[in-house]
């Protein structure tokens, strides 16, 4: 997938299929379609591969979930103890989560779209950022946001690690964090890298007592597949109780924050509410 999307599929993807669904009733309630908020959208959108040549994507809309069920991705079993994979079913509550941060360039331009539409998010952050960058770690918790521990180091497969090098990275993470955060702020969250869980991942998340985070949305936005691609991932998947991931560290996350512009209000005017983990 390109990162090239024109602003007519845009118009189909974000102003035609504005579905939200209640987790009461199974019905769904349609938006028509309107302009492209572009006073909304960080940076150019010619850069993030805009242009008005490809041809219109018409997004299906979500299915509608069962009343009082909220989904979890294809295939997860959700276990007591386990990660959390969505919100608790309550109406249109969505959640958004943004890794790997803080990043100096990135999560200020985050920081600043998510004010303008006025949502609070989790910033799930790897420690030696979180160290290297306090003053953005305060500027998350000003902003009202959460952080959730997401290891010290971001290891590429924490669940083949013994339980001694896992207690360290969480443990050394949250220090880092509450050290950052100056005011007594610990995390109580903990997304592992990839979502890579384990048993003994989960029970030094028990130790500590944090509470393992998962998501059930996710466009891959750090492999930079386009912003049509991310765009039509979150409209399509996204359901009441829906856990969006996004990044604002870890690269070039202009595609990430240029899909946002155009997606976050577009869920708020189909009715969905943020809520957070």
């Amino acid at each position: 997938m390109t990162g090239r999307v024109s602003r007519r599929a845009l118009l189909f993807a974000l102003g035609g299929v504005g579905l939200v669904t209640g987790c009461g009733d199974g019905h769904a309630t349609w938006h028509g379609a309107g302009d492209i908020p572009g006073d909304s959208r960080p940076g150019d959108a010619a850069s993030a591969g805009v242009t008005d040549s490809a041809s219109p994507l018409v997004v299906p809309p979500a299915n509608p979930p069962q009343p009082g069920v909220c989904p979890a991705p294809p295939g997860v079993e959700q276990k007591p103890g386990g990660p959390q994979y969505s919100l608790p079913c309550r109406g249109t509550d969505i959640a958004l989560t943004v890794d790997d941060g803080p990043d100096p360039t990135y999560t200020p331009k985050m920081l600043a779209l998510l004010a303008q539409q006025g949502i609070r998010a989790t910033f799930c952050m790897i420690g030696r950022s979180a160290a290297a960058h306090p003053d953005l770690v305060k500027r998350v918790l000003d902003g009202g946001h959460h952080i959730a521990n997401h290891t010290f180091s971001h290891p590429m497969n924490i669940a083949k690690m013994p339980a001694g090098a896992v207690h360290t990275e969480m443990a050394r993470a949250t220090d880092a964090i509450a050290k950052a955060a100056g005011g007594g702020y610990r995390p109580r969250l903990f997304r592992s890298p990839g979502g890579a869980w384990s048993s003994t991942v989960l029970g030094q998340c028990s130790a500590l007592g944090l509470h393992p985070l998962d998501w059930s949305v996710d466009p891959r936005d750090w492999s930079r597949p386009g912003v049509q691609h991310i765009v039509t991932t979150i409209m399509k998947q996204t359901h009441p109780g829906s856990i969006i991931l996004e990044h604002d560290g870890g690269g070039n996350r202009e595609q990430t924050l240029t899909a946002l512009g155009f997606v976050l209000p577009k869920l708020r005017e189909a009715g969905y509410t943020f809520a957070q983990p």
